[in-house]
């Protein structure tokens, strides 16, 4: 499952190894992250490429999670459509031959494989944004509120700040403090 043995792997020399997959992931999203609610079966396609000692992933993922809103805690679904390119050094190649690659993924020696599986879990929790609405909240702006209490935006705070008006009695008594520096 997304699991590959090196060698495996290593045998397509002159074409892609390609791969394709529709999994249910809920269960492992759940138990690490408290944001999934729900998920779709994941859709998983993909190749890897032999490249001078390493095997490069090239892998798209689409799946819809539910997650709760940052505001209310309502559930929004939230489209995942992304694309993981990661580089698994199965032949221990040298450090400065890899600096055209993002991410270079150490191979074990003693378990040579190449795990896809992880990576796209990985990858769909990361990708979930750290401010997530429902569309009403979006298009309306709404903010939490309760008894006696309420969220307000920064504009809205940056606004109230901006309109505090200053007592005119201290306002006085600020110019006559100028007036008296300026006569020593």
């Amino acid at each position: 499952m997304l699991n590959w043995d090196v060698q495996d792997v290593r045998r397509y020399k002159d074409k892609p190894f390609e791969f394709e997959e529709k999994l249910d992931l809920t269960k492992e999203l759940k138990s690490r992250s408290e944001d999934v609610l729900e998920a779709t079966p994941v859709e998983i396609k993909g190749q890897l490429f032999n490249d001078n000692g390493l095997v490069i992933s090239d892998v798209k993922v689409k799946t819809t999670l539910k997650v709760p809103s940052t505001r209310s805690l309502l559930p929004v679904e939230f489209p995942v459509d992304i694309r993981i390119n990661e580089a698994y050094n199965v032949e221990n190649v040298e450090a400065e031959d890899l600096e055209d690659y993002n991410i270079v993924i150490p191979i074990d020696d003693d378990n040579p494989t190449i795990n896809i599986y992880e990576s796209v879990i990985d990858n769909i929790l990361l990708s979930i944004p750290s401010k997530i609405l429902t569309k009403k909240e979006e298009q309306d702006n709404i903010m939490p509120s309760g008894k006696n209490w309420e969220v307000i935006s920064e504009e809205d705070f940056k606004k109230q700040k901006e309109e505090e008006h200053v007592n005119p009695e201290f306002a006085k008594l600020k110019n006559l403090f100028k007036d008296n520096s300026d006569k020593e």
